[in-house]
């Protein structure tokens, strides 16, 4: 059983183009800069990260385009869409969130593009995010960037290109404007290193500091560390605690937003810069300039000369989402149904907008009914919380055909079934939507006390025994706890947990998780 590698998969790549490399030979010294392949990218789930088309096992995939990620991945949601079995490697993978085991499970064929590999093999998959990923793959820097690659946001594609004879030649042909600055390849350090993502170097309020692009990030980020050394404190004048973020890993990290007076990359130079500080402490880098920088911008990798090809091409270069963006409301507006769920949950919980409850129903349905997996189910639980079991139970199903490793929505699921009088069918849904996961996991334990494996004070214990996150999984089991109580017609257990939850569920993450309707049972308690 072989791994099918992304070197493997480049090599295909290129191999598609040779003929068109051949027909260009005809003079050896002039270079050739011969365009490989390009993809098509769209912006998917509800946090609007950028993707690519794909297949595996000959079915559609969607792929995260991921330069920040060592290595190309599967994700829980592309297994469970295809009911692939996993195997613990033993290895485990780093990143904002933390960190999470990597499984592997057997590939017989894997495309991203032209790219395509036959013959049965194995891939890795990361287990864990801070949430559920709406793609099957991560497309790692040693797919993306083992040729030059340019990533073009404006027109939504990212281009291949394989030079020939072009070392010293100037490779920013698109306009006159095009500025480039040398970078660095980093070390190879083993499974927590950034792969083949180049480094370079940038200045922030007159400090050098280390940087890279990663197109898997939302917005760009500052260390903690190298914010305070341009001045930042957590307590400075004009600095505003901003929304956690997550990534691979379970744990939420710290934000804030300041506006540094210069952020200068080569001979570009951007005034009042709009970045976030992250205190995430596993950043290889002192900046990450993501998904907001690269609106803004058009780049190459010119990987065969160790430079960066980038120029502007208009708008705001840094966006933190402080306010509605015009690129997502052109999103939404052009049928993008991901785009039109984050539209809803903007004006939901007034981010970026005045807050407007009508809208963001308005915007929720047209979500579901353009096949957003989130705003189905999400249209689905807010059915529940109406007391309409019936109805909602197949639009949960619907919604977690589409996104199975929703675990949550597994359970939303079981306890619709149950109050709609199918029991049993609750039971081998919730069986099967755990099936493949690590019983250690969270929320598994929530399931097996929902199939009588785990007795309510075992759940607890379980819930309270992770140090970051005790309180917080302790409210969600109570919760959860309750909702099952209510589904079996236990009312006085479900008064008395409402008052055991009342003092530890009352402030903060937890509050929210009690108060925000996510796990409030039906009566509205």
């Amino acid at each position: 059983m072989k791994p099918i590698s992304s070197r493997t998969l480049l090599a295909l790549l290129l191999a598609f183009s040779a003929s068109t490399v051949a027909a260009a030979d005809a003079e050896p010294a002039r270079c050739q800069y011969t365009r490989v392949a390009r993809l098509p990218l769209q912006y998917t789930g509800p946090a609007l990260q950028i993707t690519t088309e794909g297949s595996i096992d000959g079915t559609p995939a969607r792929m995260l385009v991921d330069t920040g990620a060592h290595e190309t991945f599967l994700t829980r949601t592309g297994t469970e869409r295809r009911g692939m079995s996993l195997h613990n490697t033993g290895k485990v993978a780093h990143g904002a969130g933390g960190s999470t085991w990597i499984y592997e499970t057997r590939v017989s064929e894997f495309s991203a593009g032209p790219a395509r590999t036959h013959g049965r093999g194995y891939m890795q998959v990361l287990n864990e995010f801070g949430f559920t990923p709406s793609f099957d793959a991560l497309l790692g820097s040693p797919f993306l960037l083992q040729t030059d690659l340019e990533i073009s946001l404006a027109t939504k594609e990212i281009t291949f290109f394989r030079p020939k004879n072009c070392k010293d030649s100037y490779l920013g042909y698109w306009n006159e404007n095009v500025l480039s600055i040398p970078f660095e390849r980093p070390a190879n350090s083993g499974f927590t290193d950034q792969g083949l993502n180049p480094h370079f170097t940038v200045q922030v309020n007159g400090q050098k500091m280390r940087a890279m692009i990663d197109t898997g990030a939302q917005v760009s980020l500052v260390s903690l560390a190298a914010a305070r050394r341009a001045g930042f404190t957590p307590d400075a004048p004009g600095v505003t605690a901003a929304g956690n973020f997550t990534g691979v890993g379970e744990r939420k990290q710290r934000r804030w937003l300041w506006v540094f007076k210069n952020f200068q990359i080569g001979e570009e130079s951007i005034g009042n810069a709009d970045l976030s500080v992250t205190g995430d402490d596993r950043m290889s880098v002192d900046v990450i300039l993501g998904a907001d920088f690269l609106r803004a911008h058009r780049v190459l990798f010119a990987m065969s000369q160790d430079k960066l090809y980038f120029s502007y091409i208009g708008g705001e270069p840094f966006g933190q989402h402080r306010k509605l963006e015009p690129w997502i409301q052109a999103e939404a507006d052009g049928g993008n149904a991901d785009a039109q769920m984050a539209l809803a949950a903007a004006y939901q919980n007034g981010e970026g907008v005045t807050r407007d409850e009508a809208a963001a129903d308005r915007w929720l349905d047209k979500a579901a009914a353009g096949g957003s997996p989130q705003a189905i189910l999400l249209s689905a639980r807010k059915t529940m919380l109406a007391g309409d079991f019936a109805a909602a139970a197949p639009r949960l199903r619907a919604g977690l055909d589409k996104l199975p490793s929703d675990r949550q929505a597994a359970l939303w699921l079981y306890l619709a079934r149950v109050r709609s009088g199918e029991p049993e069918l609750a039971k081998a849904e919730l069986n099967a939507a755990f099936a493949r996961g690590s019983r250690d996991e969270w929320p598994t334990p929530l399931a097996d006390f929902y199939l009588g494996k785990l007795t309510a004070d075992k759940l607890l214990r379980a819930a309270a025994d992770d140090r970051a996150q005790g309180t917080l999984r302790s409210c969600h089991a109570l919760a959860a706890m309750r909702e099952w109580q209510l589904a079996h017609g236990q009312q006085e257990a479900s008064a008395a947990l409402a008052t055991r939850a009342a003092a530890l569920c009352a402030t903060g993450s937890a509050a929210g998780i009690w108060r925000s309707g996510q796990f409030i049972p039906a009566d509205g308690g």
